[in-house]
């Protein structure tokens, strides 16, 4: 395993665009990630580590939010500055986020074998019945009992 930073943040600054003008929400966040190395990051609410995550991933609307400056480097490509197409096919297959409230992770009126499948078919282009498979396997891993029949 190389000691290469496998997600690298560098100076990262978020604002957000109000009614009383711009707002700065983070400011100067630097950190790396070495693969294999888990990171925690802890504050007190409303400091930042959310809007950071969510920079990371892109997921914030711009506007209202605005990466002000800094890089966001994972595997050698500036997230920060990457068109919209390519970020969707990184997110998602290369790097994935977990959010906090688990209600709003999986859509309860769907099976959660179709929401995991759905993946593999944005990403590696599988039919659901091709994806069967894979997410039985990643059930499994996560210790979900009886995997083929909570498909």
């Amino acid at each position: 395993m190389t000691n290469e930073p496998l997600l690298s943040i560098e100076g990262l600054s978020v604002s957000f665009n109000t009614e009383q003008g711009r707002v700065r929400v983070v400011d100067g966040v630097t950190f790396q990630l070495v693969a294999g190395e888990t990171l925690g990051v802890v504050g007190e609410s409303g400091c930042g580590k959310s809007v950071t995550a969510q920079t990371i991933m892109r997921l914030l609307p711009s506007p209202p939010s605005r990466i002000e400056s800094g890089r966001i480097m994972f595997e050698g490509e500036d997230l920060a500055v990457l068109p919209d197409s390519r970020m969707r096919r990184i997110r998602g297959d290369r790097i994935g986020m977990v959010f906090q409230e688990p209600m709003t992770s999986l859509n309860p009126t769907q099976r959660v074998g179709r929401q995991i499948a759905e993946v593999l078919s944005l990403h590696r282009g599988l039919g659901y019945r091709d994806a069967k498979a894979p997410v039985v396997s990643t059930l499994k891993k996560v210790g979900i009992g009886n995997a083929e029949r909570r498909l």
